[in-house]
């Protein structure tokens, strides 16, 4: 199948209070987690790391893996700009594109079933659905790669291109509630921990 990953690892974590991202998870951090699961999707072609603030602390851990890493010099715009960082660095432009973030950890299982789930219709957007809530990551046919690159805070970024192509999304059940955390304060993480 082939396809990229953007593992988006660049803000400032205002909310948290603290580096989301370098946070203890699973015996290694929410970063090196991300990493660790995207290098086991085997239909993989590309790893797109786009880094912002403390970009240093993330490209120790980063350069250990094979993955692409990519600054996003306008981190304090908001996520858009970091999407489009590394959509702008995918090399093969006519495969299937995961969108991931630093604080929503996830599996290989979850996203091996998105793409047979993309691959097996007609939908351009695939999505994780834990009772009847969409959840994370999210992965997007190679035919909407102009339209994300069109993607900008004012439109609503990813959540206007779900919006206007709320037709040829393919929600696909998972049994795990984990796709639709969220790490934004330091007590989403205790509580999720703790659990």
């Amino acid at each position: 199948m082939g396809g990229s990953a953007i593992l988006l690892a660049a803000g400032r974590s205002t909310r948290m209070g603290s580096l989301k991202g370098l946070l203890p998870w699973h015996g290694t951090t929410l970063f090196e987690h991300q990493l660790k699961v995207l290098k086991k999707i085997a239909w993989l072609d590309e790893i797109i790391v786009v880094l912002g603030f403390q970009a240093e602390l993330f490209n120790r851990i980063a350069k250990n893996y094979p993955v692409k890493i990519v600054y996003n010099q306008h981190f304090l715009s908001g996520k858009c700009s970091s999407i489009l960082c590394g959509l702008q660095a995918i090399e093969k432009v006519s495969l299937p594109i995961l969108i991931t973030a630093v604080d929503q950890p996830t599996n290989p299982e979850i996203i091996n079933r998105l793409a047979e789930s993309l691959q097996n219709s007609n939908a351009q957007i695939a999505v994780p659905v834990y009772k009847e809530k969409r959840g994370h990551p999210v992965l997007f046919s190679e035919r909407m790669l102009g339209e994300l690159l069109s993607i900008t805070e004012e439109t609503k970024g990813l959540r206007g291109i779900f919006q206007k192509y709320k037709h040829n999304v393919r929600e696909v059940p998972v049994p795990n509630s984990g796709i639709l955390l969220n790490l934004n304060t330091y007590e989403d993480y205790e509580k999720i921990v703790r659990n």
